[in-house]
């Protein structure tokens, strides 16, 4: 049986034969991070070594984003490309790939969620309600999350000292996940973190 794509590519490549360089990376940065920090450098060039496509946005309102407009972004970076798009999101970036999925229905090819959040609106108070709240205002759908991704992965660390391994926990259960436990990574946020994180990237997601 051929394999038809309209737009249905991102989620049919799940049972067609795909290359590693025939997909986009999409990676969204956490809660005032940008492309130049955290493990960013030093993954970029494992990844294009191996000729991945990929993108790291810088998004805006540093210590007040707001989520539309990160998803308004990851939109654009979307619709730039024909091939199967990966989401990589680290902590508020693993926020904001759920609720893309959940407001645009676009099926991707794979997601890995680094130290995410759990779908908690009381999320919305931490950081005193000043941060980020509009990220959490409603609980995502799941059920239908689930059906525009085949592939979730998820990696947290037991000591991580910013978001609870329960909530990462959490999330990787209601998604059917791939559930990655790690230890003395903390947040996940060091630079150091950059070969674990694309040794996952290469074995449990780039399929």
């Amino acid at each position: 049986m051929g394999v038809f794509s309209i737009r249905f590519i991102d989620i049919v490549c799940y049972y067609a034969k795909v290359s590693i360089k025939d997909y986009k990376i999409i990676f969204i940065h956490g809660y005032t991070a940008s492309s130049s920090q955290n493990w960013y450098p030093r993954i970029a060039p494992l990844l294009t070594n191996v000729g991945v496509e990929f993108v790291v946005p810088d998004m805006p309102g540093d210590t007040h984003p707001h989520a539309q407009a990160w998803l308004d972004i990851i939109q654009r970076e979307v619709q730039k490309s024909t091939k199967p798009i990966i989401l990589v999101g680290h902590s508020l970036g693993t926020r904001a790939a759920l609720l893309y999925l959940d407001q645009y229905k676009q099926p991707i090819a794979g997601a890995l969620l680094i130290a995410p959040f759990a779908n908690w609106t009381a999320n919305a108070e931490r950081r005193s309600g000043l941060a980020y709240p509009d990220f959490f205002e409603h609980s995502l759908d799941i059920t239908e999350i689930r059906k525009l991704c085949p592939n979730f992965v998820i990696i947290h660390s037991i000591d991580d000292d910013h978001i609870d391994y329960a909530q990462g926990k959490e999330i990787a259960e209601q998604l059917g996940a791939n559930f990655i436990t790690v230890d003395g990574r903390k947040h996940m946020s060091a630079p150091e973190n950059a070969n674990i994180i694309f040794e996952v990237l290469r074995d449990h997601v780039l399929l």
